[in-house]
């Protein structure tokens, strides 16, 4: 069975209550404690690091003890239209063929690897970023990615939303320390920039571009769609 790995703050997570008999769910609460109404295992976290955050902090903790299918989902995800599947299901059944499942891939090119990776003209992120709510890095995307992945190329597939599955053989390409270098990284702050650069990230560290030629199509196809 697949376990689900919900990263949780505010929102409402009523809608896992379908998917109780069909996966393992465990909800990592960043908000308010929840009342213990339904079967999935809640652990309570503190608010730092974005969903990169928690993601990582579920890898080290059961680094020697992994699932063998990982879905990593925040606590909404009806509004990430085609960034997360519609039926949770589909996971699951890609990570039956392949390590690595996402909905929807995207591209990093040159113009992609900026320092802020764009959140400062990003109006959802505006206010905080003029506020110094977001924390900032003097490393910055691209020597961040660099200081991680060494031989990392200038096109790379990438997923948004912090929303993927990943096999057990996909989280052991990478050695425990390695997610532990980055997890303090993000342990200083509720938003860190380089949760940001994460998000960006995942696929790289868990395929190593396997996906970047099914990623120029998956352009083609979202931009289709933004057109219809």
């Amino acid at each position: 069975m697949a376990t689900l790995i919900i990263s949780r703050f505010r929102e409402n997570i009523d809608w896992l209550e379908e998917y109780e008999k069909q996966f393992k769910i465990i909800v990592y609460n960043k908000g308010k404690e929840l009342s213990k109404k339904s079967t999935y295992k809640i652990i309570n976290l503190p608010n730092v690091g974005r969903e990169s955050h928690t993601w990582l902090h579920h890898i080290v903790e059961n680094y020697e003890n992994l699932d063998c299918k990982n879905i990593f989902l925040q606590g909404q995800i009806n509004d990430l239209n085609c960034m997360v599947y519609k039926n949770l299901r589909q996971y699951s059944k890609d990570l039956d063929k392949d390590d690595f499942s996402v909905s929807r891939l995207g591209l990093l090119g040159p113009y992609h690897w900026s320092h802020n990776v764009g959140i400062e003209n990003d109006k959802r992120y505006l206010l905080d970023w003029k506020n110094n709510k977001i924390r900032k890095s003097n490393l910055g995307f691209r020597k961040f990615a660099k200081s991680l992945f060494p031989e990392i190329p200038i096109f790379v597939a990438t997923s948004y939303g912090g929303c993927f599955g990943v096999s057990q053989k996909g989280i052991y390409r990478n050695t425990k320390s390695f997610y532990s270098r980055i997890l303090n990284i993000l342990e200083d702050h509720d938003n860190p920039i380089e949760g940001h650069y994460m998000e960006r990230l995942w696929c790289y560290i868990f395929t190593r571009n396997k996906f970047l030629k099914r990623s120029f199509k998956d352009i083609v196809l979202t931009k289709f769609e933004k057109f219809k």
